[in-house]
C-alpha cells in the first residue's frame, strides 16, 4: 500500500517512523523538542538515520498521565512543528492527533497523514477532514465510550469503515499499545484485565490483523517498564526486543523514538520471519 508516497507492506522493508514531540509535557523528555532549530535538527538525524516517516505530536495521549492542553494550543505546536521539519527534510509528515483543529493546522503546513489513537472515533469533526483533504490516516484499536474487550478486531474494522466511507488515501492499522487499561485518562479503553498482559498478547496477534499494514508502536512504553522496571529513559533495550517480535509477528511499521537503534532491530527480525532469509 502507498502511505504519503512510502511503499508499505508485503515485500518491502519495514518501514521505520520517528517520533517527533513538540509537547514539554510528553512522558519520555528524549522525544521532546522546541523551536525551529530543535525541531528541524532533530528531523534532519531522523533522516539521515534512516526514517521513513517522521510523526509529530503536540500533546501526549500517554494514559496515565494528565496532560490535555486546549485545543488552539495543540494546534499551534504541531502547525510550527510541521513547518520546521518540512524545511528541513523531504520525509512524509504524520501528525499525532485526535482532534480536527490541530489535524487541520499540521495539513495546512504539510503534513500527509493523521495518526490518531480513537481510529476517526473520538472528534466528530475528524471523518468530515479526512473526507475533505484526503490524507493516510493511522486507525489506532478503540472503543469509543472508553470500554469492552482487550481485542483488535472489533475497533479496527469499525474504523476502516469510517476511513473507507471518508477515502482515505492510504490506511494503517495501529493494535493501541498502551492504550487498554483498567484506568486512566484520555483516549483510552478500559478493561478489567491487566494491561500489560493485554499488551504482549496484542503483539502476538498481529498476525491475525488482516486487510491493511500494520503499525506498532511500543517505544518505551509503560508496558516496558513493567517487565524491565525502569523509567522511560531505560527502556530502550526492552523496546527493541518487543519491537524485533512484533516485526516476526507481522508489523510492517514501527513508530519509535529511537531510530537507527529500530531500524536495525526491524531489520535483522524481518529476515527471521517464516519463509523469509538472506
Amino acid at each position: 500500500m502507498d502511505i504519503a508516497g512510502v511503499r508499505v507492506g508485503g515485500r518491502c522493508p519495514v518501514r521505520i517512523m520517528g517520533v517527533l514531540n513538540a509537547s514539554p509535557e510528553s512522558f519520555y523528555r528524549g522525544s521532546v523538542r522546541t523551536g525551529a532549530r530543535g525541531i528541524a535538527g532533530a528531523a534532519r538525524r531522523m533522516e539521515d538515520d534512516g526514517a521513513d516517516f517522521v510523526d509529530v505530536g503536540g500533546m501526549s495521549t500517554a494514559p496515565y498521565l494528565r496532560t490535555r492542553v486546549p485545543e488552539r494550543t495543540e494546534a499551534a505546536r504541531v502547525a510550527a512543528a510541521v513547518r520546521a521539519v518540512a524545511g528541513a527534510t523531504n520525509l512524509p509528515i504524520s501528525v499525532d492527533t485526535y482532534r480536527a483543529g490541530p489535524a487541520r493546522a499540521a495539513l495546512d503546513e504539510g503534513a500527509s497523514i493523521i495518526n490518531d489513537v480513537t481510529g476517526l472515533q473520538g472528534d466528530p469533526r475528524m471523518p468530515d477532514l479526512v473526507a475533505e483533504r484526503r490524507p493516510a490516516v493511522v486507525l489506532c484499536a478503540h472503543r469509543p465510550g472508553g470500554t469492552g474487550g482487550a481485542g483488535v478486531a472489533g475497533p479496527l474494522s469499525r474504523s476502516v469503515r469510517i476511513a473507507r466511507r471518508c477515502g482515505a488515501s492510504g490506511i494503517l492499522l495501529d493494535p493501541a499499545i498502551g492504550f487498554f487499561r483498567r484506568s486512566g485518562s484520555g483516549p483510552v479503553t478500559r478493561i478489567r484485565g491487566g494491561w500489560a498482559g493485554r499488551d504482549a498478547r496484542a503483539i502476538r496477534e498481529i498476525s491475525r490483523i488482516r486487510g491493511y499494514p500494520v503499525l506498532v508502536s511500543v517505544s518505551r512504553k509503560s508496558f516496558i517498564g513493567e517487565v524491565v522496571g525502569r523509567g522511560p529513559e531505560g527502556r530502550l533495550a526492552g523496546s527493541l526486543a518487543a519491537e524485533a517480535a512484533a516485526v516476526i509477528y507481522g508489523a510492517d511499521v514501527i513508530r519509535t523514538h529511537d531510530v537507527a537503534e529500530s531500524r536495525d532491530a526491524a531489520g535483522v527480525a524481518r529476515l527471521l520471519r517464516p519463509g523469509k532469509g538472506l
